[in-house]
């Protein structure tokens, strides 16, 4: 950012009810692409698959000046370079996208096929020390945010009985009162269920759903739940950790290492700790945290149950369902209106409940 930008921000009224142009993170949770860069990204795919380089990159650059948020168009003109042997420049385009945005498209950059190649190029050493840079600078700004979870498109409806894939389509974000900004801060296939922090905000452990199981007449079960740890400084992500067993619910704490209270399908509670990787039982000290918590069960998490308040801006943050049965998160400032931070599929500072009991936001599996 530069100085004159910096004083700018740092002069308006906080928190930023809208977001302030040239900052780094989104204008929203899930922003829909321009149309025209849609259609410019598509044309040049259809380049790509001919192998016309160079028309297909005028096409993803038209598509970035159509919508500059539109980040897969620049994803794209990497792995053109790339495939057409030009590695500086393949490597030059996935180090500023990683620079611009490190979540998700750090992890886009290492998966991209068409960009496997350059990572045994000399000159993947550029996009490595970018990884790095932008991992500190993107945990700065994390460190400094709203943490919360949403969903970054439509999450596919758990009605009815037997074993149910848990389709959520939910991440981690944080939001940045000063700019109005959003940061993602995981990448986990939309599988983020509940959170909490630690208290000196240095690092997030989080649960990552599985599978929902439910019998006439019996509480549902939650399946295949795992925790990992997020380090928020170096955005390093610890091991997944699987959650042993079919559990009626689950609360998650964070003291100087990651606890849970695990109760499984005949109502008995386990609590564990987190130890090297690896779930042990808890020690007595830990048994006995009362700081924050959260709580996940076969109905998914309760947003409503967490507020947040910011004593420097003097703001405060709640869950709330609108009349469409969609959770959304409501900044409020005295003297001032009260506005939702924009995800427009749910939102939730502790979680969300699962989808069959969002109405508007279900949909079922295999429809757009």
């Amino acid at each position: 950012m530069n100085p004159v930008l910096l004083l700018t921000v740092s002069a308006a009224v906080c928190p930023a009810s809208a977001p302030v142009p040239d900052t780094p993170g989104f204008p929203a949770v899930a922003k829909l692409p321009a149309t025209e860069a849609m259609r410019l990204n598509g044309e040049g795919k259809q380049l790509y698959r001919q192998e016309r380089w160079d028309e297909a990159r005028e096409k993803y650059w038209a598509a970035l000046a159509a919508d500059p948020d539109f980040l897969g168009a620049q994803l794209n003109a990497a792995c053109s370079f790339s495939r057409q042997g030009r590695y500086a420049e393949a490597a030059d385009e996935a180090a500023n996208l990683i620079r611009r945005a490190f979540v998700p498209w750090n992890r886009e950059v290492l998966e991209a096929a068409d960009l496997g190649i350059l990572q045994d190029q000399a000159v993947y050493a550029k996009v490595q020390a970018r990884r790095a840079e932008a991992a500190l600078g993107w945990g700065k700004l994390v460190r400094g945010g709203i943490l919360f979870v949403a969903r970054t498109k439509p999450p596919l409806r758990v009605a009815g009985q037997g074993v149910l894939v848990l389709g959520l389509n939910q991440e981690l974000f944080a939001w940045i009162p000063e700019t109005g900004r959003y940061l993602q801060v995981t990448a986990e296939d939309g599988r983020i269920l509940a959170f909490t922090v630690s208290s000196d905000g240095g690092r997030i452990a989080y649960v990552l759903a599985g599978k929902l199981l439910r019998s006439p007449g019996q509480a549902a079960l939650l399946r295949g739940l795992t925790l990992r740890v997020l380090d928020i400084p170096t955005m390093s992500v610890g091991k997944a950790v699987p959650i042993p067993g079919d559990v009626k619910k689950v609360q998650l704490w964070l003291s100087s290492a990651p606890t849970l209270r695990v109760t499984d399908e005949s109502s008995h509670a386990t609590v564990l700790t987190l130890v090297d990787d690896r779930l042990e039982p808890a020690p007595a000290w830990a048994q006995r945290w009362r700081g924050e918590s959260v709580e996940a069960s076969g109905a998914g998490v309760e947003p409503g149950k967490r507020r947040v308040a910011k004593k420097n801006c003097g703001f405060r943050l709640a869950s709330e369902k609108d009349s469409t049965g969609r959770w959304h998160i409501v900044v409020s400032r005295p003297g001032s209106k009260s506005f939702s931070l924009d995800a427009r599929y749910g939102a939730g500072l502790a979680g969300l409940p699962f989808p069959d009991a969002t109405p508007g936001l279900e949909q079922s599996p295999g429809k757009p």
